[in-house]
C-alpha cells in the first residue's frame, strides 16, 4: 500500500471518528432533553394538588361552634411571597403592556409596580392577577406582614391573599409567567443541543 493511499485511509478514519463523537454527542443531549422533560411533566403532575411552591390550595376546613362556621387559612409570611424583585427594562416593559388590559381605576403601573416591589403580588380577588397570567389566581392567605397602606387606591383592606400559579406551575419572574417547573432547564438543554450541531458542522465543514 502507497504511503498516499495510507494517509487517505488515516484521513478517512479520522473523519469517521469525528463523525462519531458528534454523533453520540448529539444523542447524548437528546436523550438528555426527553428524560429532563418527561420528568418535568410528571413531577408537575403529581405536584399540581400542591400547585405554586408547595402553597396555592388555601388549607381550609370548617368546625362548627354553637352554629357558627370558622375556618383557618394558612399564614403567609413576608419571606415567601412571590414578585417581592426589583425587574429590569424587559420586564417593566412586558407588564406595563399586559397593564393597559386590567380593568381598574385609581392607580397607575409605577403605583402598583412599587406596591408589588415592597410586597408581592398581593391581591383582593382573580381580576387582580389575570391581567399579568391566566394561570394566575388570588390565593386567600393570613397575611402575617405589614403592607402598604396605599395599595389598590386606598382598599388594603379588602386584601385577601397573593396572587399564586394555579395546576402545578411556579412563577417565573424573569419572564413574568406561570411555567411548569423545570423548563427552564429543558429551555437551556435545547439550546445546548442547537449550538453542539452548529459546532459539529463547522468543525466538519473546516477540517473536510
Amino acid at each position: 500500500i502507497s504511503a498516499q493511499a495510507v494517509d487517505i485511509l488515516c484521513l478517512v478514519v479520522a473523519s469517521v471518528v469525528r463523525d462519531m463523537r458528534c454523533l453520540v454527542l448529539l444523542l447524548f443531549l437528546v436523550v438528555l432533553v426527553v428524560v429532563v422533560e418527561v420528568n418535568c411533566k410528571s413531577g408537575g403532575k403529581s405536584g399540581s394538588s400542591r400547585g405554586s411552591r408547595s402553597r396555592s390550595t388555601v388549607v381550609e376546613w370548617s368546625k362548627y361552634y354553637g352554629g357558627k362556621k370558622s375556618s383557618v387559612k394558612k399564614k403567609l409570611v413576608k419571606a415567601a411571597v412571590i414578585g417581592a424583585v426589583a425587574y429590569g427594562a424587559y420586564q417593566v416593559g412586558k407588564a406595563t403592556a399586559k397593564f393597559a388590559s386590567w380593568s381598574h381605576t385609581g392607580w397607575e403601573f409605577n403605583d402598583w409596580n412599587r406596591w408589588r416591589e415592597a410586597d408581592g403580588h398581593l391581591c383582593r380577588n382573580n381580576n387582580d392577577c389575570n391581567w399579568l397570567d391566566r394561570n394566575l389566581q388570588c390565593e386567600d392567605y393570613n397575611l402575617v406582614f405589614s403592607y402598604s397602606r396605599a395599595w389598590y387606591g386606598g382598599d388594603f383592606a379588602a386584601i385577601v391573599g397573593e396572587c399564586d400559579c394555579q395546576g402545578g406551575l411556579v412563577w417565573d419572574d424573569g419572564e413574568l409567567q406561570c411555567q411548569e417547573a423545570g423548563s427552564g432547564w429543558i429551555t437551556a438543554l435545547v439550546v445546548i443541543l442547537v449550538l453542539a450541531v452548529l459546532g459539529c458542522g463547522v468543525f466538519y465543514w473546516i477540517r473536510r
